[in-house]
């Protein structure tokens, strides 16, 4: 089986369903590497409790995870402009895969748990942005961001999967126990991806030094692309981490005990995560056609709308907030692949890996800051209006992307339109 799968790593210019069945099964590993990623936020109710954790320290917790991301990309991510993508992901692959294992024996408190959820950052660095590169390299311009944007919707199945199965995990047994269970699911993706990569031949452009080369950012588009890159990444991140611990308070203020709020909050922030996987692939196919600033524009005013609503509605029927919930869900992903498609069109390929480094670095100290600016805000607010405050917040921001977007699209155009001029 696996020698089977490792000949569809052969890039074949005339096997388009070759290509797409090799994109699915590379999606399919994704998912199964990503099967712990959100475990830690599916038992934050439990383990607030049991560590004694305020909301701000749970939170410097989980963005551990995006400081270990945004500090390592500065290193790994611009070794696959001299080495190539595939012993980067494959070792980060590996790296993700025993930190997940470690942490349900080893954490116990804010500082083991900060280094291992570091550690994990590090693996889905050198698992994320390689791919990326890869699948770019193997389809063309044309349906990039499609492809980019199905592989996306995978990672964000992941995080709903990981979700889903950690809370029905922890219906029957604790929280520890959970998490080592999908830890250990999650290294039958090792082989998986060993095999669908097992062909796949780097050829630099140029002689790459595999150091970071930050004046990358003197390209206009390339700049947008990272600062939408970071709002997105502050955003989607906070929703993440706090979603369910607003659907587990919302439901704990109706009667349930904090055990079975934790389960069911778990359960319905993963429904919100799993339909909004089909967003990037939405967002990415529309970006192809409709252009990157333009539909990046109408994704984060959508985004906004859904963060002004959703902290408010505490008092509201479960079902609307589980709804507005999906739909914010949809929002907060639907233009994930528009960024890394947009870079790929916009960077020269010998310095790709150098641009890939920078929008993780900055995008993701962005994803470090929010989920604690929002645990802050949980923690100093009146409890009464703390969650509105805080996903308002997020609000704001969107709003702001959106304009920056709107911004760009219309640069673009003038410069098409200016293009087009002069060749008249």
């Amino acid at each position: 089986m696996l020698s089977l799968i490792s000949k569809l790593a052969l890039p074949r210019a005339e096997g388009a369903r070759s290509n797409i069945l090799w994109l699915v099964l590379m999606s399919v590993a994704l998912t199964v590497i990503l099967l712990p990623f959100s475990s830690y936020v599916a038992a934050l109710p439990l383990i607030k409790t049991e560590w004694g954790l305020n909301n701000t320290q749970a939170a410097v917790i989980y963005s551990a995870f995006l400081v270990g991301y945004a500090f390592s990309a500065l290193v790994v991510i611009p070794l696959t402009d001299r080495f190539g993508p595939k012993p980067v992901f494959l070792a980060a692959a590996a790296l993700s895969v025993a930190s997940h294992i470690l942490f349900p024996w080893l954490g116990d408190g804010i500082v083991s748990a900060s280094l291992l959820r570091a550690l994990q950052g590090i693996g889905l660095v050198g698992v994320y942005m390689p791919a990326v590169r890869i699948i770019s390299d193997r389809f063309a311009a044309k349906g990039r961001g499609a492809a980019i944007g199905f592989f996306v919707a995978a990672g964000y199945g992941g995080n709903s999967l990981s979700l889903v199965s950690t809370g029905g995990l922890m219906a029957l047994t604790t929280w520890r126990t959970s998490y080592l269970i999908v830890s250990l699911i999650a290294a039958a993706s090792l082989p998986l991806a060993y095999a669908l990569l097992r062909g796949h031949r780097h050829a630099p452009s140029g002689r790459p030094s595999g150091r970071l080369d930050p004046t990358i950012l003197k390209v206009r588009p390339i700049r947008y692309m990272v600062a939408g890159y970071t709002l997105h990444t502050l955003e989607i991140f906070t929703f993440q981490a706090w979603l369910p611990s607003f659907l587990a308070a919302v439901l704990v203020m109706r009667g349930s005990t904090a055990e079975d709020a934790a389960v069911v909050a778990a359960a319905a922030a993963g429904l919100a995560f799993a339909v909004g996987s089909v967003g990037p692939i939405i967002g990415g196919a529309l970006s192809d056609r409709w252009g990157r600033a333009g539909t990046a524009a109408l994704i984060f005013a959508l985004s906004g709308a859904c963060a002004w609503a959703i902290g408010w509605m505490g008092g509201l029927s479960w079902s609307l907030i589980v709804f507005v919930a999906v739909v914010y869900g949809i929002a907060t992903s639907a233009d994930s692949a528009i960024y890394s498609a947009g870079l790929v069109d916009a960077a020269p390929p010998s310095r790709l890996g150098s641009a890939m480094a920078v929008q993780a670095f900055i995008g993701f100290a962005g994803g470090v800051a929010g989920p604690i600016i929002v645990g802050g805000i949980l923690d100093l607010v009146p409890e009464d209006i703390a969650w509105g405050v805080g996903f308002s917040f997020l609000g704001v921001l969107a709003l702001i992307a959106a304009g920056l977007f709107i911004r760009l699209s219309a640069m673009t155009r003038r410069t098409q339109a200016a293009s087009s001029s002069r060749q008249d």
